[in-house]
């Protein structure tokens, strides 16, 4: 039985199958056997030993499975106290119900106050109803329940799905609140190239009888020759 819950345990987690080794520490004829259990780079012993092999494997087995189970929820517990980033409420949990199969969630949204009006918003959600807190629009009133329902989750001992989306969620965050920083290109001289070609042509045109004139950006001296009658 623990064998195989065992196996099951590690083949959801991707690790390599268990290996089993027994010891005699007994006698032929009146047999104790201890069994040594390695799974993911761990020993793990059987804490009594056994007129039978099985017996023994069994009892490793168990031992190992009540550890890895143990480290695995403590490790969702410290995971568990990551929160979402309140806009991202609704689509957190949204997304925790298309993962689990569940119903979408379902808000009531009630408005409060005529002159400076409030808005307080209840969740239906997996059989469980969820009060909110107030909100300054009807938004914000869902994103405030919604919030509270995923506290709530995180509070089970399986919030392990729920974890991942917000993780990813805060990943995401992260990622687009980087600086953006912006390289102006390199520019060309095109100041002192003007200049050169100026000073190259300007050297051989009459200066009385030389005419400005641009063109797409550029400065060409046309000349124009006086003729004698």
């Amino acid at each position: 039985m623990h064998k195989n819950q065992l196996q099951e345990h590690v083949q959801k987690c991707g690790w390599p199958l268990p290996v089993y080794e027994i010891h005699n520490e007994g006698f032929a004829h009146a047999p104790k056997f201890r069994s040594t259990l390695w799974v993911n780079g761990k020993e793990y012993k059987s804490r009594l030993t056994y007129p039978h092999k099985k017996d023994a494997e069994q009892d490793a087995a168990e031992l190992a499975l009540k550890s890895l189970v143990s480290n695995e929820n403590k490790k969702n517990e410290e995971h568990c106290k990551i929160l979402p980033d309140l806009m991202q409420s609704k689509s957190v949990l949204y997304e925790y119900a298309v993962k689990m199969n569940l119903k979408s969630p379902q808000y009531r949204t009630t408005q409060q106050g005529q002159l400076h009006p409030v808005y307080v918003s209840t969740l239906l959600f997996n059989g469980e109803s969820y009060p909110g807190k107030v909100g300054k629009s009807k938004k914000e009133a869902e994103q405030l329940v919604a919030f509270v329902a995923i506290e709530s989750l995180l509070e089970s001992s399986s919030c392990g799905y729920l974890h991942r989306i917000i993780k990813s969620k805060v990943r995401m965050q992260e990622g687009s609140s980087k600086p953006v920083i912006d390289i102006p290109p390199p520019s060309a001289n095109i100041s002192g190239l003007d200049s050169t070609v100026n000073k190259r042509k300007l050297g051989t045109v009459n200066p009385g009888s030389k005419k400005l004139k641009r063109e797409d950006g550029w400065h060409i001296l046309n000349t124009k020759e006086q003729r004698t009658k």
